[in-house]
């Protein structure tokens, strides 16, 4: 039985982390779905969720203004999600008809507060943006071309993650955001990404649903919503939004917690997504997303598993996993006192990655998940 744990353990993480992004990625090079994109000019709102942004909200919608697109075609709403310093008197010292300012008087999230900018936009496509971010100076009309294609519901940039500049950034985040960016074009080009980036993507009016309170991740909901119906949603590497790396591990930790609670949650609120009938991109939707989440517990298993076969072999995989536990530790302790953590930086982050799914799994289940989805 041990034995059966063992290597039922081990292939479950190899198929997670290494069979699943291989065959997505051989996959999309033999047998690719096009996509008919031409230069197209639909009218665009860009909605942005603000919460205490006095500081980067003018540089933003100036980065806005200054896109390659015809500027009686592109609109911007910006909603203040009871912010309580000078993000709306900032706003609204901008005098320009394109943009519109709403300010709730209360902090009701950011799904609630999308909601609210969404009825008020007037363009048949809406992008999503947040504040932290920059576009390219092409990047809405980039992700606006592939809309030529009627199969395509939704489309999304290519986040770019820079240096924050700061000594205590923690190691092998930016080549972990090469893989996932390499599985999500995979899935795009087969058919459809599980999700979007929330920095950067964009979607057909017509097809928005108003998504309840509290939800984490708004821009995985509302993208698979739109696969639901029946369209696809494609990455557009030519679109790009510009961001740091996480300047702190706790930060990066932070970070992590969130997307992975988010998952958890989205099981919860829309368990269609569950069902391998009612959700058309199941077999992406677990290998990508709900495998993760299981992931800590087989490496738990495996551990466990490898100390109780008497066997030299096994004997020997439970020593080297043990050796590597103790290295990515040693790795985190460095990085929570802002030093480097060398050499072992990625195994680092990977066990960083499978820690938050546990925390992210705890903090739905006693319902702490406030401070998660009022995150702008």
């Amino acid at each position: 039985m041990m034995k059966i744990i063992f290597w039922l353990s081990a292939l479950f993480l190899f198929y997670t982390y290494v069979g699943y992004p291989l065959f997505m990625y051989l996959w999309s090079r033999f047998r690719p779905k096009t996509i008919k994109v031409k230069d197209i000019e639909p009218t665009v709102t860009v909605v942005i969720s603000a919460f205490n942004e006095e500081d980067r909200i003018i540089p933003r919608i100036e980065n806005l203004l200054q896109q390659d697109y015809p500027a009686e075609k592109l609109d911007i709403v910006v909603v203040s999600d009871g912010s309580t310093d000078a993000t709306v008197k900032c706003l609204r010292e901008i005098e320009i008809d394109r943009l519109t300012v709403i300010a709730l008087e209360k902090n009701l999230g950011k799904s609630l507060a999308i909601n609210r900018g969404v009825e008020a936009a007037k363009g048949e496509i809406i992008v999503f943006a947040d504040v932290r971010q920059r576009f390219c100076p092409n990047a809405i009309r980039s992700l606006i071309r592939a809309f030529a294609d009627p199969t395509i519901g939704a489309t999304t940039g290519e986040l770019i993650l820079e240096s924050s500049g700061t000594d205590q950034e923690p190691e092998g985040v930016g080549l972990y955001w090469k893989y996932e960016k390499m599985i999500r074009d995979a899935e795009s080009s087969v058919d459809s990404m599980v999700g979007a980036t929330g920095a950067i993507y964009a979607i057909r009016r017509e097809l928005f649903e108003p998504m309840p309170a509290g939800i984490i991740l708004d821009d995985v909901l509302t993208p698979m919503r739109i696969t639901k119906k029946g369209y696809r949603v494609c990455m557009v590497r030519e679109a790009l939004a510009y961001d740091r790396l996480s300047s702190t591990s706790s930060e990066e930790f932070a970070r992590k917690v969130r997307t992975l609670a988010g998952n958890f949650q989205l099981m919860k609120v829309a368990p269609w997504i569950n069902h391998p009938v009612k959700n058309r991109l199941f077999f992406q939707w677990m290998s990508h997303k709900v495998f993760r989440l299981l992931s800590p517990y087989a490496m738990l298993l495996l551990l466990i598993s490898s100390f109780l076969i008497n066997e030299p072999f096994y004997r020997f995989t439970g020593i080297v996993q043990v050796i590597v536990y103790v290295a990515a530790i040693a790795g985190l302790i460095a990085m929570s006192k802002g030093k480097k953590p060398g050499i072992v930086g990625t195994a680092s982050n990977f066990l960083m990655l499978n820690i938050t799914a546990v925390v992210g799994l705890y903090s739905i289940l006693t319902g702490q998940t406030a401070g998660l989805w009022k995150k702008h």
